[in-house]
């Protein structure tokens, strides 16, 4: 996420804003299962709907949550977050579902 995503319009400064507050608590979320929305700006509601499972999921560490998923590949992606701190899971987990209140063409 980067400052300059603001200044082409492609995310509001009050997104960008609470992003980085939250990376501030969570630093290491950037590197989690939210990655693609708190780091390469990726915020349509389907980015964040897919992290979102992938973080329940991670968070419960049992892949049948991802029975719901489009993406079947997504069950191998929960290797990589195996060891993820389960605070920073479930304050992922709220902040996506809070990201997701906003409506799209206001983030």
């Amino acid at each position: 996420m980067c400052q300059a995503c603001v200044d082409e319009g492609r995310l509001s400064q009050a997104t960008f804003d609470k992003i980085g507050a939250f990376l501030e608590k969570w630093p290491h979320a950037a590197y989690g299962p939210a990655h693609i929305v708190l780091d390469d700006d990726n915020l349509l509601d389907g980015h964040i709907t897919w992290c979102l499972g992938l973080a329940r999921a991670a968070l419960s560490k049992n892949p049948a949550d991802l029975r719901d998923a489009d993406d079947v590949e997504m069950m191998d992606d929960l290797k990589w977050y195996a060891d993820c701190d389960r605070d920073e899971l479930t304050a992922t987990v709220a902040f996506l579902e809070e990201l997701l209140l906003i409506p799209e063409d206001e983030r």
